[in-house]
């Protein structure tokens, strides 16, 4: 039995993520409260503020409101691979990486463009919908990447 037959293309066109940005800022505001009652001085302080601060405008300029050059702003899933899109409007073409996580409410896709160039792109029900995020899911599980991959890796969860 042939179990490679033609899928239609699968975009995804991530928004900015409420959920996203709430989870960002509680991760990092629960860092700065860890922070502070350090008995560090002042001047390392300081430095790990600034680093926490700019690790929360980084995640907020390219993952949750995808304003970076490089952001991921859409992909597109064929049988050929996946073709992605970003802010800029470059067109690069890309395979599933291995570390892709696949949650129930949650999909981090890891794809590799080339030999050291990688993209990730967080999923979730909020930024492309409940529908297409349960269509993503069910076509991970049936592909035959996602049987390859987890015979080569055990970092994918399903």
């Amino acid at each position: 039995m042939n179990h490679h037959h033609h899928q239609p293309p699968l975009t995804l066109r991530p928004v900015a993520s409420r959920g996203l940005l709430i989870f960002a800022i509680l991760v990092h505001v629960s860092a700065l409260l860890v922070l502070l009652p350090l008995p560090l001085h002042w001047i390392i302080k300081l430095a790990v503020v600034a680093l926490i601060l700019t690790s929360f405008g980084y995640a907020l300029w390219v993952s949750i409101l995808y304003r970076a050059p490089w952001s991921i702003v859409e992909a597109t899933w064929t049988d050929s691979g996946w073709r992605l899109t970003t802010a800029t409007g470059r067109i690069l073409n890309a395979r599933l990486d291995a570390s892709t996580y696949i949650g129930v409410g949650l999909v981090i896709l890891n794809l590799r463009s080339g030999l050291f160039s990688s993209h990730s792109m967080l999923l979730t029900a909020d930024n492309i919908g409940p529908d297409r995020l349960r269509r993503l899911r069910a076509r991970l599980r049936l592909s035959s990447t996602i049987t390859d991959l987890n015979s080569s890796s055990k970092s994918i969860s399903i």
